[in-house]
């Protein structure tokens, strides 16, 4: 194995609440595209459209892997949820708090649940277009640190995918608290 890529699994395996780390073949992602793609095709049950385009972008990196991960793993570090129609974002996931109530405070902002916000204004002028929820990659700082790596991104599969990784690796698919997560990166 490359050095560089021997560093990554062990700055992995050194982050917490990362229980496992498992390299994937051009099969693997071959797979976990497809299913991806059957989500994509059938939409997400009552919520519409869906592309998970983070998991798109880190299947095309030189090296893949799916980690293990429990609730001690942090939180993400930036929003990843997008709704958009016509290419206007006309929904968001909002982490920063002042954002957030900043955004709240605006009239033409909607606020659901506790950090998705709907700009009332865009889907006016975006009407008669259909939206699409985008999922997109997140940075993964723990290893974008490495000599030797570059274009790090990570992405959270959906459904079908998660279930097949945890079945692939023997994973325990009834306990509520493991999630999976891809991270791909190319060499310098």
């Amino acid at each position: 194995m490359n050095p560089s890529v021997e560093k990554v699994e062990a700055a992995l395996r050194a982050t917490k609440g990362i229980l496992d780390v498992k390299w994937i073949d051009q099969e693997i992602r071959k797979r976990v595209f497809d299913l991806e793609e059957e989500v994509r095709q059938e939409g997400l049950s009552g919520t519409g459209s869906y592309y998970n385009e983070g998991v798109a972008n880190v299947l095309s990196r030189e090296f893949v892997c799916v980690v293990l991960n429990n609730n001690e793993f942090r939180h993400a570090t930036a929003p990843s949820l997008f709704w958009v129609a016509g290419g206007v974002v006309i929904g968001e996931e909002v982490t920063d708090a002042a954002r957030l109530q900043e955004l709240a405070a605006d009239e033409n902002v909607k606020v659901l649940r506790k950090n998705f916000v709907l700009y009332l204004d865009r889907i006016k002028a975006t009407r008669g277009q259909a939206p699409v929820f985008v999922i997109g990659g997140l940075p993964f700082p723990e290893i974008e640190g490495v000599a030797g790596i570059r274009a790090v991104l990570s992405a959270s599969p959906i459904g079908s995918a998660d279930v097949y990784f945890k079945e692939r690796f023997g994973w325990d698919l009834k306990a509520h608290d493991l999630g999976t997560i891809l991270i791909g990166f190319n060499l310098a």
